[in-house]
């Protein structure tokens, strides 16, 4: 492209587009009106990101948005109008799923291929003798984001229920945007060096070592939180200055203190043939202990990205009646 390129005549074609005739090549230029609205710039970029995240708390228990598997299976504007509640809300339920084994894999297929990690393309939530992980016991977990270890963490997870009979282990989801904001306006020198020093994770098995360095909660550069991670579980020894130990201790029990605020707590009991779907980089999730010799708990889970979901949302929304 010429160096001193410049816009010789604009004009408004008669479908209401903009016509642009460039020099010193004499090049002609059509840009749709859609198109121009969709990339205007200055005031109007964050509307380009799409609505803001709708934040919650304890009352979402009541309230998680949900939708029936047949209807979303079976008509397009019903799987849009789920998938759009799911990037808003960062959860969301499908009811009366197929209860097969593996039904999780066709389930993500919804939205797109499910993302293998270490753990494999699915992985199976149950008691077991030799478990590489406390999601493999009958314990309590704290709320947790999965795999902060890894460079770019998955984003969504889903767990299908095929059994749960146990007393016990009912699923506890925070919002972790919605904490964090909390930790900004309570105590926001806590909120800062959290946003600033990176924190070491690391997960080792006979398979596996994998490890990363991040800060527990990314901004964008809005200052807007994007990302949280937060998992005692994989957490490294803290590699951080002498003279800032202390306060990143203290933020970081700060922040575990939010979290653990009741009326953060979104509680939920999985029923067989219910899928959950959270974001994982923003929901953190946990579970209550149970007793395994009441009865049986297995769920199935697997990854999807977050470029499948919105992917998924902008096709769907081409065909999608004007509203």
């Amino acid at each position: 492209m010429p160096a001193d390129l410049d816009a010789g005549s604009v004009s408004i074609t008669e479908a209401g587009g903009l016509r642009v005739q460039w020099r010193p090549e004499d090049h002609v230029s059509d840009y749709d009106s859609d198109w121009l609205r969709g990339h205007r710039g200055g005031a109007d970029e964050a509307s380009q990101c799409g609505p803001a995240p709708a934040t919650w708390g304890a009352e979402l228990s009541e309230a998680i948005p949900s939708a029936e598997h047949d209807a979303v299976a079976g008509s397009d504007g019903t799987l849009l109008d789920w998938l759009r509640l799911l990037r808003d809300f960062g959860v969301a339920v499908l009811r009366n799923t197929p209860r097969e084994p593996l039904s999780v894999l066709a389930l993500a297929g919804l939205i797109g291929p499910a993302r293998a990690t270490n753990f494999g393309e699915h992985f199976d939530v149950v008691s077991k003798l030799e478990p590489n992980s406390n999601a493999y016991t009958a314990l309590g977990l704290p709320c947790h984001t999965d795999l902060p270890n890894w460079e770019r963490p998955p984003d969504y997870q889903l767990l299908h229920c095929l059994k749960n009979d146990a007393d016990g282990g009912e699923s506890i989801l925070v919002d972790g945007f919605q904490a964090a904001e909390t930790l900004r306006r309570r105590e926001p020198a806590a909120f800062r060096l959290l946003s600033q020093c990176p924190i070491d994770f690391h997960f080792e098995d006979r398979d596996s070592d994998i490890r990363f360095r991040a800060p527990t909660i990314a901004l964008d550069e809005t200052g807007a939180v994007t990302e949280i991670r937060f998992n005692f579980a994989v957490m490294d020894a803290i590699s951080a200055p002498t003279k800032s130990m202390g306060a990143l201790c203290r933020a970081l029990r700060a922040f575990a203190a939010v979290i653990r605020d009741p009326a953060l707590e979104c509680c939920y009991r999985l029923n067989p043939g219910e899928l959950l779907i959270f974001d994982n980089r923003r929901v953190l999730h946990g579970r209550a202990a149970f007793d395994p010799t009441t009865g049986g708990r297995h769920l199935q889970g697997c990854y999807v990205d977050r470029d499948q979901l919105l992917s998924r949302i902008r096709v769907l929304e081409r065909s999608a009646p004007l509203q």
